[in-house]
């Protein structure tokens, strides 16, 4: 395929700092290898060219692409690309003397770093329980991604006492860290950024010409650098320091940055031209991935925003179909559509990996897990892992399990040191020996510790462990299920544990326990009489089911933050809802509501052919059930692109067995088009029985006039409007109505009158 244009301009342009703004699927990685090979063919030797990106797929990638393209004619193994830690690393290996790291340093990952900070705090005799060692860690991540040492802590704007604490253990984690000659990953950054700017030599003012780091600004004559939306203040400075003579190239999307949570600054791209003077700009903004009104539905959510360069992308694919917009009674319907579409879709021979499942959070993952499995079908859970496999759950389900049966020495050895109680590997270990010497279980051998020869500490914190699980083991049969799981969680430290460290991932894995909490909760509901071993049988079974069939073949679920990069032919967006996504955390900070909206953007754009958006009229999630509203995302999709599908739910068919209590009725559903419609018959691949659940959308009120979502109503002051749903009854019932002009508004129903 022939470069476009607007390629070529970027492939060809010399003489100055070049940003090119790539569209979703506007082919930015054919523009970045073309350029390359153009500076091989034009007699740049290849030491002098820097190519950067963020992941070493993409690089091993890019760096394939542009041997294809030179055909062996040019020796490509001198290039240096790389991501930011590998060229980082690489100028560290080759000159990290003068700032204290020999050529064979170590790189320590994160247990390692764990570990070092967890003696650090020790040292300083800081409180773990106020300042966990992920917790500070993260606070020196966000330092160096900001190119902030241990002396510039307070640009972070942490109060006291923690702004002190964070110092002081910044200083000594460092020293730590050097005395091992060992960096970690933000120190490759960091550090590198310190020797290229020639700290040490400018200190004793020797700085010359033959000195490591001028070499290396001198080195490069073209740097080109991918992503670069993703950037942060430490990257950005590193890119300026090693293009100091180079001409500079730049290429990213600001309509993608997604990782502000992470450290990232999409002012950098936003802000290239003016630190860059005489930049060249050029938009790629034919897509070769979407159909034009999946396109459509995308610039409508991202236009929204007013800190962009702005683009609108456009196709030759045609328009292709409406993006369905799904209004479902609650997750477990959104689940079952999800699932039941995509088997049928497979039945009739399409290919399991050509759909994809994306979610706002991992929490949300579990209903469609259980679905597709009972479906038959085999999910491949990207970036993360499958809902029960997941550490946090594995590690309460395990807790449940020691509860009914102490006797299981697997579940006992994965839970008596998390959350941690300094129970060092050497001091379990003579329990399990003594325990093998004796045919006794661990349970027994940790009931009397002291015959296994522990020291007095570690026979206290033992005690301590056996006499938290006695106390929740006399609390099984008086406690219902989820009560018991929900005491748990909270009498074992482990909420405590994930709060105190404070970090995003712990904030994933709570959510995920309250998750975990309401699936117990709906079972308890759907099975009051049963035993909570058959809980723990259901999950094994419902784990162990991996579908049937190529284990190669499998749909693809995510987050939308792991969709980013990817593209799939048919892709379902679900819990589109207000809370959800956007994130209710979002929701009061008009920069982080932008990257949301950004995020969206990302979502939209990763289908090819058909994307699918669901909501729900309510969803239990995080152990609550929550009352649905459509994501302001949904709203501002155009309606000539959007076919919307809702459903009128009849009542469910009551039965002569037990039941548990039903859910609440539905509640009012919010309408983004003045012309929705809840269609009786809806196309989908399932029956009104199958459907089950929900209240009726119609009743008996007032003078006998029955209600829909949809009908028309007149109010005396704001004139015709649109009903979107009710509560109450007799001359407390209230309308919740959407008038063009005043926006929605909520009634008493003796105030208005129907339409027709």
């Amino acid at each position: 395929m022939s470069l476009n244009p607007a390629q070529r301009a970027a492939v060809e342009h010399r003489g100055g700092p070049l940003l090119v703004l790539a569209g979703a699927g506007t082919g930015k990685t054919r523009v970045i290898t073309h350029r390359v090979a153009s500076l091989l063919d034009e007699g740049l030797e290849p030491w002098k060219i820097l190519a950067v990106t963020f992941t070493n797929k993409a690089a091993g990638e890019m760096r394939e692409r542009i041997d294809a393209l030179c055909g062996g004619v040019h020796e490509t193994r001198e290039l240096w690309v790389g991501t930011f830690h590998s060229i980082c690393a690489r100028i560290l290996r080759r000159h990290g003397e003068s700032v204290g790291l020999s050529p064979r340093f170590s790189i320590y990952a994160t247990d390692d770093q764990v570990t070092v900070m967890t003696q650090v705090l020790k040292e300083l005799k800081v409180p773990e329980k106020l300042y966990s060692p992920r917790g500070v860690l993260g606070h020196l991540d966000r330092a160096k991604n900001r190119g902030l040492g241990p002396d510039r802590i307070d640009k972070l704007g942490l109060p006291e006492p923690v702004a002190s604490v964070i110092r002081d253990a910044y200083r000594l984690y460092a020293k730590r860290l050097r005395a091992a000659d060992a960096a970690d990953f933000g120190d490759l950054l960091l550090l590198a950024v310190q020797l290229l700017r020639g700290a040490q030599q400018q200190a004793r003012g020797q700085l010359g010409d033959l000195d490591p780091a001028v070499r290396l600004t001198r080195r490069f004559r073209q740097v080109v650098v991918d992503e670069f939306q993703d950037t942060n203040p430490i990257q950005a400075e590193l890119v300026d320091l090693l293009s100091g003579r180079a001409e500079l190239c730049v290429v990213g999307d600001d309509d993608q940055a997604i990782y502000g949570w992470r450290g990232a600054d999409v002012e950098q791209i936003l802000g290239f031209a003016e630190h860059h003077p005489g930049t060249e700009l050029v938009r790629l903004e034919q897509n070769y991935r979407s159909t034009t009104r999946i396109l459509r539905c995308a610039d409508s959510v991202i236009r929204r925003n007013q800190g962009r360069l702005g683009k609108t992308l456009w196709s030759e694919r045609g328009e292709g179909e409406a993006v369905r917009v799904l209004v479902l009674d609650d997750e477990r319907q959104e689940a079952r559509l999800v699932a039941q579409e995509i088997s049928q879709a497979v039945d009739e021979g399409a290919s399991p990996e050509d759909f994809a499942i994306f979610y706002r959070t991992h929490a949300q993952s579990r209903a469609i897990e259980e679905q597709l499995r009972r479906c038959g079908l085999r999910c491949r859970i990207i970036g993360g892992v499958a809902f029960y496999e997941r550490m946090e759950v594995k590690d309460v389900l395990s807790y449940l399990t020691v509860l009914l049966n102490p006797h299981s020495d697997v579940h006992l050895q994965r839970i008596i040191n998390r959350p941690a109680r300094k129970l060092g590997k050497t001091s379990v270990g003579r329990l399990q020996d003594r325990a093998g010497m004796e045919g006794i279980s661990l349970w027994e051998a940790l009931r009397e510790p002291i015959a296994a020869g522990l020291s007095r500490a570690a026979t206290k914190r033992v005690h301590e462990f056996v006499e938290v699980i006695q106390a929740l083991r006399e609390r099984v049969g008086t406690l219902r299920l989820d009560e018991l799981m929900a005491e748990i969680v909270e009498r074992t430290g482990y909420r405590a544990w994930l709060d105190e460290d404070g970090s995003e991932e712990a904030q994933a894995r709570l959510e995920n326990l309250q998750e975990l909490l309401g699936n117990v909760q709906e079972f308890v509901e759907e099975r009051p009489e049963a035993e909570p071993f058959e809980y723990l049988e259901l999950v094994s079974l419902v784990g162990g089911e991996r579908g049937e069939g190529d284990r190669g073949r499998a749909i693809n679920m995510m987050t939308v933050h792991s969709a980013k990069g990817l593209e799939f032919p048919f892709v379902y967006l679900t819990g589109m809802e207000e809370r959800i996504f956007p994130h209710a955390r979002v929701l009061d900070d008009p920069v982080q509501l932008e990257e949301e909206r950004r995020l969206a953007y990302v979502a939209v754009t990763r289908a090819k052919d058909r994307l699918t958006m669901t909501l729900a009229r309510r969803r239990r999630l995080y152990g609550q059930l929550q009352v649905g509203e459509p994501s302001r995302f949904v709203l501002d999709l155009p309606p000539d692109a959007v076919a919307t599908m809702g459903l009128r739910p009849r009542p469910r068919m009551m039965i002569a067995t037990p039941v548990a209590a039903p859910r609440p009725a539905a509640p009012p559903t919010p309408s983004w088009q003045d012309d929705i419609e809840y269609d009786d018959a809806p196309d989908l691949p399932f029956t009104e029985e199958e459907l089950g659940g929900g209240s009726a959308m119609h009743g008996e009120v007032g003078e006998g006039v029955a209600l829909y979502v949809g009908m028309g109503v007149r109010h005396r002051r704001f004139g015709e409007g649109v009903l979107l749903g009710w509560s109450g009854a007799g001359e407390g019932l209230k309308l919740q109505l959407r008038f063009p002009g005043h926006g929605a508004k909520t009634i008493l129903a003796r105030f208005c009158e129907p339409m027709g």
